[in-house]
């Protein structure tokens, strides 16, 4: 009997993960790879899209390989890409990668977007969603202008959108990813004319926007592994929302707090804020912008706190598993023991979004490297609540935590969390980028369903964009075992 699959791709800062579930979330296995970036002199960074798209072709094969090992004949039904934004592709006329893939933390663009017009950069926080600096895609298409690249007649995509074309997908924005390039006004949903004239670039510059979910064609090509010719093509958007979905975090009163090197605190919004709240929350860090589910909205901050978690265990000498177990068992016996008195004399700053730098000042004696463990656990802390206050003051507090990522492996990290944050859950899934795409893929292969009913059998609803509910995302990241039961 052949098992029917869906794959969902995560292309990530450090790497590229592709999972393999049932049709109903059953999670198969998982394939990775590290994400290949060049380094120019400590100061620039990228890659070469080609390079990019091979790597996620082959852990695609790989992954329709290793699900056959495991469950037997395998069929692709559909195929689900998520994936930083920011960074893309500016393809020419042809088709053709006209610059490298930029990084999304890639300084370049930085003082070209503060040279844009005043009257444009006044209005920018407001009505984008986004702050004036250079990780808007903006910033890089005003930098490629300034190198003597003319924008007119060509086209950017964003990485996932990029690959799911390369697989044999017609060209789309996805909201949400089309929401980080600064060229959208958020209460239009349309692109912002002045912002394309300050860059001297039209409205084709960024493709028919669609929702997440919605089917873009069917794999296929010379290129293309031949396992999954045939499996319908979307683009699950951008990927902090996608991994809030794929561990069911998607209620407007919750929070999701991916806790990873970079951590990303996520909330969803009932409709959309007004120009004057995106502008003090994006003026203060906080992006105000579109959800990957449709008709919602996302407020995205973060902090630099998992960089320093990091730095601290290296100079605490507890980089290594052992060590770092010794270390958590050990601060949680302080914590327990001594309480807030575990941490006097000792202040611990830098983990704000825009810093990163760890900086120690000890005014007492006899300090632990537990003590120090706690402490920066606790401006951890501090740094969230400050970003998530800053969420709140606009749409009130919320009411539960859904948090993930490598750090909650430590019992010191979950007993702070839950310390600071309110009716804290700790998701178990390795993979929640990629599970949050296969539910997509999985909408999309039933979008595809019902257009072969009518006898189109191309796979792509692009003329009429259709992503899934929040009910739907919510049967589905809890496991529901029937297709049925997700349809219904």
């Amino acid at each position: 009997m052949t098992t029917s699959i869906l794959l969902g791709v995560d292309v990530g800062t450090s790497d590229s993960k592709v999972l393999a579930t049932t049709t109903t979330g059953e999670e198969i296995t998982s394939v990775s790879s590290a994400t290949q970036w060049r380094n120019h002199g400590g100061q620039f960074t990228d890659t070469d899209p080609e390079k990019l798209a091979s790597g996620v072709l082959a852990l695609l094969d790989r992954a329709v390989a290793a699900s056959r090992d495991l469950v037997g004949p395998v069929s692709v039904s559909a195929i689900a890409i998520t994936g930083m934004a920011e960074a893309g592709v500016l393809l020419d006329e042809s088709g053709v990668a006209v610059h490298p893939i930029m990084a999304w933390f890639d300084p370049r663009g930085g003082d070209e977007i503060q040279a844009l017009p005043v009257p444009l950069l006044r209005e920018f926080c407001g009505r984008t969603g986004l702050p004036a600096n250079a990780l808007a895609t903006i910033a890089k298409l005003a930098w490629m202008r300034g190198q003597g690249t003319v924008l007119r007649g060509k086209q950017w995509l964003n990485v996932p959108e990029f690959l799911v074309h390369r697989l044999g997908g017609v060209r789309a924005s996805e909201m949400s990813l089309a929401a980080r390039t600064g060229l959208m006004d958020q209460d239009t949903g349309e692109l912002w004319p002045e912002a394309l004239a300050a860059i001297e670039a039209d409205g084709s510059l960024i493709p028919p926007r669609v929702v997440a979910g919605t089917p873009l064609g069917r794999a296929g090509g010379p290129e293309v592994p031949v396992g999954i010719h045939g499996a319908v093509l979307t683009i699950a958007g951008h990927d902090h929302p996608v991994a809030a979905v794929g561990c069911g975090a998607t209620g407007a009163d919750e929070i999701f707090d991916s806790f990873g090197t970079a951590e990303a605190l996520v909330r969803s919004v009932d409709g959309n804020l007004d120009a004057a709240a995106r502008d003090r929350l994006a003026s203060a860090g906080v992006n105000s912008v579109h959800h990957v589910l449709a008709g919602r909205r996302l407020l995205l901050g973060g902090t630099k706190a998992g960089l320093l978690l990091r730095r601290t265990l290296d100079m605490l000498g507890a980089g290594a598993s052992e060590r770092r177990a010794e270390l958590d068992r050990s601060a949680c016996e302080l914590s327990d023991t001594a309480g807030e008195a575990a941490t006097e004399g000792i202040r611990i700053w830098g983990a704000a979004n825009n810093d990163g730098t760890l900086r120690i000042n000890v005014t007492t004696d006899a300090v632990s490297p537990a003590a120090i463990w706690l402490a920066t656990l606790d401006h951890a802390v501090d740094e969230a609540a400050r970003c998530l206050d800053l969420m709140a003051a606009e749409i009130g507090p919320a009411s539960a935590v859904v948090v993930a990522g490598g750090w909650t492996r430590m019992q010191s990290v979950r007993q702070s969390k839950e310390s600071s944050l309110p009716n804290v859950r700790f998701s178990d899934r390795s993979q929640a980028g990629a599970f949050g795409a296969t539910m997509f893929a999985a909408h999309a292969a039933l979008v595809a369903e019902r257009l072969t009913t009518t006898g189109d059998s191309s796979g792509n609803s692009l003329a009429l964009p259709d992503g899934p509910s929040e009910a739907f995302a919510a049967r589905y990241t809890h496991r529901t075992q029937t297709l049925e039961e997700i349809t219904t």
